[in-house]
């Protein structure tokens, strides 16, 4: 196997890269030697781990994945919407074969301790039937038992998925999958709304895929990935593990979904992303996996309701990417008369009262997270959704027309969204988003105005609607961001719930964006200030040297 060498060889050829080991880091980084040297410690400090904790002989493959910054596209790569990112940063993953089905797993970060499991045992005799539903059963047997935020559970949704995948119909392993002894490590921040729990899976599946010769597909990888991370209890979708496979240095990538499709757009050299951190951790606890998977439950039980509400469209709804006016061949003010038949907030028996008939399709939505106090804010959500989706399609236009203003604008408009706070009489407070039928019934009627100001202000992707998937601290980040000359958009990163922001911006007043970051945000709280520009890296992949 051309990836496997000693632990060894790859510090020295790391120490000077050169020929196709310098041609593939190029094509990571960009740039030259030069450029590329100071990218190379977290590549041998993970080997330097792994000899530590197992040998300096064995003979391993190196795999790595990157973080994701999502500057468009926020929250619906699983209803079918086009994400818009850069990767950034490294996971690193050394592995060496083994000849017997235990993954051992270890950390350079001593919060995440060292770990092991059989893949034989984790997987239930004769295999898995429901993938969706026995995920969600692990998820909860996890939680009650205390170790949900077991760091190995990230691991244990490649390899068990890859090993799902690879099942006879005997419920026989075919092929039974090869352990695998683990090293990892990276500059990619846990819970930082970066996806590096993503980089994780998707690194890890390189790996696995690899030293199985399982001859899987970039596109089958991505789409592996995806349902493979439903193992940690999330119900999301792809976007993240196609940006984390498919980035190039120095473009965005713009990424479908259903079918998974790539395209790439550059940046204009004169602008640039800075990504800054609230330090405050997105971390997938149950709590904050419920609000996840709730705000996802939104979508599912909006569709519900459209389809049941407009049987002569429902064939057409299959996803919410086509409750839009080209997906239903409508106009946009008919889109706001649809979301009418939407309740603004709905708590489980009034849903279950409406879609009585479908005790089945509730049952599967509600399982994937406990009740939320105020219950379901389906209408707000769902046209949130629509207009995202509309902004991701319409940002591939902007860039190739060079119109980075415009993007940086449906940037901020995302983040309203998201936004769950505002400042008020000098005071943050939280921020109510009505959405009354009276509200609709203005929005269709100017969509179909005669005057172009007021239809312009109606189009849907111009509407933040209610996502809510902020916090205090990124509204905050956001606003002091915006009011520095020169920046265009910024919107969080991610999930939400804390993390980072990005910023978009002229290069030459980035300094401006962290100095004002420096002085309003982090100096006041005693925090280092966490920021760093973007230029984009390269997707995943594992190193291969003749």
């Amino acid at each position: 196997m051309k990836s496997l060498r000693p632990v060894t060889e790859w510090m020295s050829l790391l120490a000077e890269p050169s020929g196709a080991l310098l041609d593939q880091l190029r094509r990571i980084y960009g740039g030259d030697s030069v450029e590329i040297r100071p990218r190379l410690p977290v590549w041998t400090q993970t080997l330097r781990g792994f000899a530590r904790s197992y040998s300096p002989d064995a003979r391993v493959l190196v795999a790595r994945a990157p973080g994701r910054v999502n500057l468009l596209g926020m929250h619906v790569d699983h209803r079918g919407g086009a994400v818009n990112t850069l990767a950034v940063g490294d996971t690193i993953l050394v592995a060496e074969p083994r000849d017997d089905d235990r993954v051992v797993l270890g950390n350079a970060d001593p919060e995440f301790p060292p770990s092991e499991f059989r893949i034989g045992e984790e997987l239930p005799g004769g295999g898995v039937t429901d993938w969706d539903k026995w995920t969600m059963d692990q998820y909860r047997r996890r939680l009650a038992a205390g170790t949900q935020a077991d760091w190995s559970n990230y691991v244990r949704a490649g390899v068990l998925y890859l090993q799902h995948v690879n099942t006879a119909a005997d419920g026989s392993f075919s092929p039974a999958l090869k352990g695998m002894n683990v090293f990892v490590s990276g500059n990619v921040r846990p819970r930082s709304g970066l996806s590096s729990s993503s980089a994780i899976v998707v690194s890890t599946m390189e790996a696995c895929i690899c030293i199985n010769d399982l001859g899987l597909s970039d596109m089958e990888l991505v789409d592996a990935a995806h349902l493979a991370e439903w193992y940690v209890g999330t119900r999301g979708g792809g976007g993240d593990h196609a940006a984390i496979k498919f980035s190039r240095h120095g473009y965005l990538a713009h990424l479908g979904a259903f079918p998974l499709s790539v395209d790439r757009l550059p940046l204009p050299d004169e602008y640039c992303a800075v990504l800054c951190d609230s330090m405050v951790t997105s971390a997938k606890t149950a709590g904050a996996r419920d609000v996840f998977n709730q705000r996802v439950a939104c979508y599912e039980l909006g569709m519900l309701i459209l389809r049941k509400s407009f049987p002569r469209l429902a064939e057409r709804m299959e996803r919410l990417r086509e409750v839009t006016p080209a997906g239903l061949g409508v106009d946009e003010g008919e889109v706001y008369r649809m979301l009418k038949a939407l309740p603004e907030l709905a708590g489980r028996e009034q849903l279950s009262a409406m879609l009585a008939e479908k005790a089945g399709e509730l049952e599967r939505i509600f399982r994937s997270h406990e009740p939320l106090p105020g219950g379901y804010r389906v209408r707000q959500a769902c046209l949130y959704g629509i207009a995202e989706i509309l902004r991701s399609e319409r940002s591939v236009e902007l860039l190739r027309a060079g119109d980075v203003e415009g993007f940086g604008e449906l940037m901020t408009l995302s983040h309203e969204g998201d936004r769950v706070t505002h400042l008020a009489g000098g005071k943050r407070v939280l921020l109510e988003k009505p959405l009354p039928d009276s509200e609709l019934d203005r929005l269709a009627a100017d969509a179909r105005s005669d005057d172009p100001a007021r239809r312009d202000a109606a189009r849907l992707y111009r509407q933040p609607g209610g996502y809510d998937a902020s916090c205090e601290q990124l509204d905050e980040m956001v606003d002091i961001a915006m009011e520095v000359p020169g920046v265009f958009g910024a919107c969080l990163v991610g999930a939400g719930l804390g993390g980072c922001i990005v910023v978009l911006t002229r290069k030459d007043r980035a300094d401006a964006v962290l100095a004002a970051m420096t002085e309003r945000y982090y100096r006041p709280r005693g925090l280092p200030a966490t920021m760093q520009l973007c230029s984009g890296v390269g997707g995943s992949g594992v190193l291969v040297v003749d």
